[in-house]
């Protein structure tokens, strides 16, 4: 593979159609980089979308929706998060920073890479970032305005004014 400096969601499809049995998401610059997303990442990216949905059914913000690995198109930097909270009137590839952005770490993914993509998130605009590791049952919380915490076992994620009533312990986002 060439190396180039901006991608399209054009050239990531045609990546997809070069190379159907492989997964590719774009890393903190854009560039697409091979992934091995096992079970585990499966079921905890499938838990905190559960639990979000949950929310939002029951009294959540109206107008959005959480979805799982949708592309963003955010100026230059193209952008798929495990996890993302956006309006429901979106484009098909959102050209707005999601609200919130989940990334679950995979075994390819180093604490450099996920910190980076949590500081483009922010900067393009999304207000909560969670950087979640499966293996280390962990989330890392990014605000804006605020120091990364680090959460564990039945410290409580929430809400806050960005997710108003949300709460959940950290512990519900991993299968037992």
């Amino acid at each position: 593979m060439a190396v180039r400096t901006r991608y399209s969601i054009e050239d990531y499809i045609a990546l997809e159609g070069e190379y159907p049995d492989r997964k590719f998401k774009p890393d903190s610059t854009g560039a697409p980089v091979e992934m091995s997303p096992d079970k585990i990442h499966s079921f905890v990216q499938s838990e905190i979308l559960f639990q979000l949905k949950l929310w939002l059914r029951n009294s959540g913000l109206p107008d959005y929706n959480a979805g799982a690995e949708l592309m963003h198109r955010l100026e230059e930097w193209i952008c798929q998060p495990d996890v993302a909270l956006v309006r429901s009137e979106a484009e098909d590839y959102p050209l707005a920073a999601p609200l919130l952005a989940v990334e679950v770490r995979s075994q390819s993914n180093t604490w450099r890479e996920m910190r980076a993509k949590a500081a483009r998130y922010l900067e393009y605009g999304s207000a909560m970032v969670w950087l979640v590791d499966p293996r280390r049952q962990t989330l890392e919380l990014h605000l804006s305005d605020a120091a990364p915490q680090m959460l564990s076992g039945d410290d409580v994620i929430e809400g806050g004014a960005t997710l108003p009533g949300f709460r959940v312990t950290v512990s519900k986002l991993f299968p037992e």
